[in-house]
């Protein structure tokens, strides 16, 4: 009966066949839960469902055309038809009814609402609720998320801060991947993305840190536009500025001219007077900094302070490799 398998009736079974497939693997990935918690590659897990079931689907309707005659070919065909309007159906609904959600939540969000003075106790505190900072761009560090295949970095909006981590669904990630020198580099991530430091054959990534809740980091996603996002504080290494600094190899100034070294932490204290390469930071004590200096063959030459911050703006840059 090979000849049967190239009649029309047996075109329309493949068809009907890959397409009820694809939503049965499809609705099979929703059942199993396959895509949640999974950021961005949630999409594209379920979708994998979906084809990997229409392929199987196919390959058996290749054997039942082989095998049955027509009537029993065109019976199959009217059912999986019914089927595919089911399915149609059913994902049209939930579409619509994902829709009606979102505009109710949007239009509950532009209502403003009248203030409330809640009972001492019982106040449901959200990030959105505090008062912005008027400069938050010194911040309050670096963090650096850890590097790994099976864990990727989650985005979150803004938290309720009286919710935990698990609460809260990401909103966008950054997945990683091994790379032929054994490192890590980034697979996929939001278009966006300007992290404060990127040099990923060296294991080199960091965002800026502008606040810290229990569970939750604030950072800086994006360097130009200043786009923040959360992320959890477990997922990678957050370092205040102090220990960032005695992490690094080496200080400059930003302005050699005007700033300089002292033989003491007092602005109206005596300069060190040595030429050297490097500093490298020794301790940190509120807006100062001990350091070594250090010739081109990075041997001491000496010691002293510098200023590293004022008015809330860093006074030098800093180099991991030098």
């Amino acid at each position: 009966m090979a000849h049967q398998m190239l009649k029309p009736y047996s075109f329309l079974l493949y068809l009907l066949s890959f397409i009820t497939s694809f939503f049965l693997g499809m609705s099979y990935a929703g059942i199993i839960e396959a895509g949640k918690n999974q950021g961005l590659a949630g999409g594209a897990i379920v979708f994998g469902y979906g084809v990997i079931a229409a392929v199987i689907g196919l390959i058996i309707s290749f054997i039942v055309s082989n095998k049955s005659n027509r009537k029993i070919i065109l019976r199959l065909n009217i059912i999986l038809a019914l089927c595919i309007a089911g399915f149609y159906g059913y994902f049209h609904v939930r579409f619509l009814e994902r829709q009606k959600e979102k505009n109710q939540e949007d239009q509950t969000q532009d209502v403003p609402r009248k203030p409330t003075v809640p009972a001492i106790g019982t106040a449901m505190i959200r990030y959105d609720d505090l008062p912005a900072l008027e400069d938050s761009s010194f911040g309050l560090g670096m963090f650096s998320p850890f590097l790994s295949e099976s864990n990727p970095l989650y985005f979150y909006n803004n938290p309720n801060l009286d919710k935990a981590l698990m609460e809260h669904p990401p909103v966008d990630s950054i997945t990683f991947k091994k790379s032929e020198y054994g490192g890590f580099d980034i697979a996929t991530a939001p278009p966006y993305l300007v992290p404060e430091h990127l040099k990923l054959d060296y294991d080199v990534l960091y965002f800026k840190a502008l606040s810290v809740t229990e569970d939750f980091v604030e950072i800086e996603v994006n360097g130009h536009s200043k786009q923040t996002a959360f992320v959890s504080k477990s997922s990678g290494m957050l370092s205040f500025w102090p220990d960032f600094f005695l992490s690094i190899n080496s200080v400059e100034f930003l302005n050699s001219n005007t700033q300089t070294i002292y033989v003491k932490p007092l602005d109206h204290a005596g300069k060190v007077i040595q030429s050297y390469s490097f500093m490298k930071p020794l301790l940190v004590r509120q807006d100062w900094m001990y350091v070594t200096l250090l010739n081109d063959n990075f041997e001491p030459v000496g010691k002293g302070w510098v200023k590293w911050k004022e008015n809330g703006e860093l006074l030098i840059s800093y180099s991991f490799f030098s």
